[in-house]
């Protein structure tokens, strides 16, 4: 097992304004949805739409969890969880570097966060929290014990007191620019933001150190993205119910991938700056029910649906001949995705996981020279669109106003931008009192 602790991990990377601060990306499926589900390929990508987390030490042995987008402020002794902490490790024991067993966890944290009705939305979130807390947890005590094998246990427990409390009794506030149940991943950025700043802050993975951007912004290392990835995938089954991990790994890598049901993901390289025009209808669906409806066309015209995520799945791998060969910012290449987004969206349309008000916007915006598609689920959420480098700003203020008026939202992320960042300084999502959480609150984080 490797409990190896990377030393005062949090004062390294105390940014000046004196907490951690962690983004992670959304993303869009740009083809294959649905076809996925029946071992098609799909292809992804990361769009600069973020999610935010600051973390800062308390001096009152005490856990907050702020979450202002959701509504929740809860606050929790940290303590609770060190008296119970053999207990859990007796039922849930560790592997490795994976993550907690999900059953057992899962239990613990619904112990530990008070919550033992079907949660709803905002309980997943924190049951989410506290899962990836327990599991640092775990991970951060193994590493005490194998430090020092010859304390006795009064001893032992008196250090890892004082040490628990002094590493992980912490303020952690969640924000975000991504709006939920549309497809756009914000689940799998939560967990990913939450899953980094826990590790770091405990030491279990070292400090990022590959630069991204232009803002001072870093990354980490590969190996140590895949344990992120892997904490966080396991975590979002808690809120998406045998969660494909693609979300995850799309806010851990960032980049556009394709991938396939039983297979590796695969990283797609030397794609050029894309733009997307991204237009939410601000309808809320349920993907689990937009994946039955699809499921019972096939079985009412199982020929006949074949045909389509055959067809699908055609069009997803063109989409990949086309990303990966794109020698700069070429019309052909704008006007060939342009034209696969019209096809793939006429294909879904077929399966019946449309919607008037997806459909309204894609009129709209076929005015305009752009062919946009359903991503995610279908059945409301969101639409996209390729936007060509010459599209001037003017044509984009008559877009967005058309569709405002109608009460839609509309964003030009980029596509395909970088994962899950560490920020020198404080986002701007996070007003200047958003450290404060009690008057002796710590701005500069305990060394591990």
């Amino acid at each position: 097992m490797n409990n190896h602790s990377h030393s005062s991990p949090m004062r390294s990377l105390t940014s000046g304004h004196g907490g951690l601060y962690v983004s992670a990306p959304g993303k869009i499926i740009l083809f294959g949805e649905h076809a996925v589900v029946h071992g098609k390929t799909a292809v992804a990508g990361s769009i600069d739409l973020r999610t935010y987390v600051s973390l800062f030490t308390s001096a009152d042995g005490r856990v907050y969890l702020s979450l202002p987008d959701l509504g929740v402020e809860k606050t929790w002794m940290l303590k609770d969880l060190v008296s119970v902490i053999d207990l859990i490790n007796s039922e849930c024991p560790l592997e490795d570097m994976l993550p907690p067993s999900l059953e057992n966890g899962y239990t613990w944290a619904q112990k530990m966060a008070g919550l033992t009705q079907e949660p709803k939305k905002a309980e997943k979130a924190i049951l989410v929290f506290w899962y990836l807390l327990i599991g640092v947890f775990q991970r951060k005590n193994a590493g005490l014990k194998s430090a020092n094998p010859d304390l006795q246990e009064s001893e032992f427990k008196e250090l890892r007191e004082k040490t628990m409390v002094d590493l992980l009794a912490v303020k952690l506030t969640v924000k975000g620019e991504l709006s939920s149940c549309v497809g756009l991943g914000s689940s799998g950025a939560y967990c990913v933001c939450v899953t980094t700043a826990l590790l770091q802050t405990a030491g279990i993975i070292p400090p990022p150190s590959i630069p991204v951007g232009t803002k001072g912004e870093l990354t980490w290392e590969d190996d140590n993205l895949e344990i992120i990835r892997n904490w966080s995938g396991a975590a979002e089954s808690i809120i998406h119910h045998r969660a494909s991990g693609i979300d995850a790994t799309m806010s851990t890598f960032g980049g556009i991938t394709s991938y396939k049901k039983g297979a590796p993901i695969e990283q797609l390289h030397n794609i050029p700056e894309f733009k997307v025009i991204l237009v939410n209808s601000k309808i809320e669906r349920s993907t689990g029910s937009m994946v039955e409806l699809a499921k019972k066309k096939k079985d009412d015209f199982p020929e006949i649906v074949d045909a389509i995520y055959h067809t699908i799945d055609s069009i997803s791998k063109e989409a990949v001949d086309v990303l990966s060969n794109t020698q700069g910012k070429n019309n052909d290449c704008y006007r060939t995705l342009n034209d696969l987004c019209r096809m793939c969206n006429g294909m879904l349309n077929v399966l019946g996981v449309g919607h008037k008000k997806l459909e309204q916007i894609c009129t709209l915006l076929a005015r305009y020279g752009i062919n946009p598609k359903i991503t995610g689920a279908g059945g409301g959420g969101c639409v996209f669109g390729f936007l060509k480098p010459d599209t001037t700003s003017t044509v984009i203020s008559m877009i967005e106003e058309e569709l405002n008026k109608q009460g839609y939202e509309v964003k030009q992320p980029n596509l395909g931008g970088p994962g899950v960042l560490w920020h020198p300084d404080r986002p701007e999502i996070f007003p200047p009192s958003s450290r404060a959480v009690t008057p002796n609150s710590s701005r500069q984080p305990t060394p591990a």
